[in-house]
């Protein structure tokens, strides 16, 4: 995956969290619901993988 498209779709993962918390309560009240926990887990995942993308090329002269 190009670098690009890791962190569109990064951004899309934290879209999608960000609008399942701000419509469901339970994860509003840090209890994640069914639904959300994998919405949440996908982006904690993408989040995760862009960050040790970016600490990796960090390393690179």
């Amino acid at each position: 995956m190009s670098r690009d498209q890791m962190f569109i779709a990064y951004m899309k993962a934290f879209k999608a969290s960000t609008t399942h918390i701000g419509a469901c309560t339970a994860c509003q009240n840090d209890q994640p619901c069914d639904a959300g926990q994998p919405i949440h887990a996908d982006f904690i995942a993408r989040q995760d993988a862009w960050n040790e993308r970016v600490r990796a090329e960090r390393k690179q002269p």
